[in-house]
């Protein structure tokens, strides 16, 4: 295990909430489905990633659209103030110019396509980036009948319409059974990464061990604590103590095998790449 002194990639959940109701998502079998983060939470936690590690990545996103927040755009720019690293999900549906010019802003933002809607939007989003910035990327989920041939026009074209990347992730749960889709693996377990440098923070400040766990810590809790307080809390270090317990067990995060597989333009030449270490 090499844990970070701090965490380098940091989830804050804008919204559980969500404007589509796609199928595949795991979202709807879980309970937390209604809230926003509060502002006095985002700037507390803003502050302390400035202070203390300003190159780690804030992702403002996990089990909702962030956009439904009624004050996203100016906990984005509270945020980009800072010079923050900020990578942005989202899928597209509610953009518009004041929110296109803010996510040009960003380091990193990728669109998670599930309609036509979202995908006219990504395409529209091109036109506000300044050359190659932000990275952008087009996402899809692995058996989405619906997108095949949005995601089969993007892999097979010479320059991938225009985006940096497109991914296809593997589903991480069936009917809400988290793991029950992963194939078992023959490689050997490695501790995984999520564990050593990544914080997931929910909406009402609690907690989870991983963005593919959607499900929190209820007795830690950001509200009344700090982030490094949080991250070497007695909570996080059983879990890693534990690795694998039941819950992380199903899982094929470890081996790269939810991550799925990306197509990349790299000064025009497409690099095919699976994560899955036995691909």
């Amino acid at each position: 295990m090499h844990l970070q002194n701090f965490p380098n990639r940091i989830a804050i959940e804008l919204s559980p909430e969500c404007n589509l109701s796609c199928r595949v998502c795991p979202r709807n079998f879980i309970e937390q489905k209604k809230g926003h983060l509060a502002k006095s939470l985002w700037v507390k936690l803003i502050k302390e990633i400035a202070q203390s590690s300003p190159e780690s990545v804030v992702i403002p996103f996990w089990r909702g659209e962030a956009l439904l927040h009624p004050d996203f755009y100016d906990l984005i720019k509270i945020a980009l103030g800072y010079a923050l690293r900020i990578h942005m999900s989202t899928n597209g549906v509610l953009l518009e110019d004041k929110i296109f010019s803010l996510l040009a802003e960003c380091e990193f933002v990728t669109f998670s396509i599930h309609n036509s809607a979202g995908y006219n939007n990504a395409k529209k989003f091109l036109n506000y980036r300044r050359t190659k910035h932000p990275v952008t990327q087009v996402s899809f989920v692995e058996g989405e009948s619906s997108m095949k041939d949005i995601y089969s026009t993007l892999v097979n074209s010479p320059d991938l319409e225009g985006f940096d990347s497109v991914r296809v992730y593997a589903r991480h749960s069936q009917d809400g059974v988290f793991g029950s889709s992963q194939k078992k693996s023959n490689a050997q377990r490695v501790f995984c990464p999520k564990l050593e440098g990544t914080l997931v923070i929910a909406y009402d400040g609690t907690i989870s061990r991983c963005n593919h766990i959607w499900e929190t810590e209820k007795e830690v809790n950001l509200e009344n604590m700090s982030i490094l307080e949080a991250w070497n809390s007695g909570c996080l270090k059983k879990i890693r103590q534990d690795y694998p317990d039941a819950k992380c067990e199903p899982c094929g995060q470890w081996n790269g095998h939810t991550c799925g597989e990306l197509w990349q333009n790299e000064n025009g030449k497409i690099r095919h790449k699976y994560y899955d270490l036995e691909k």
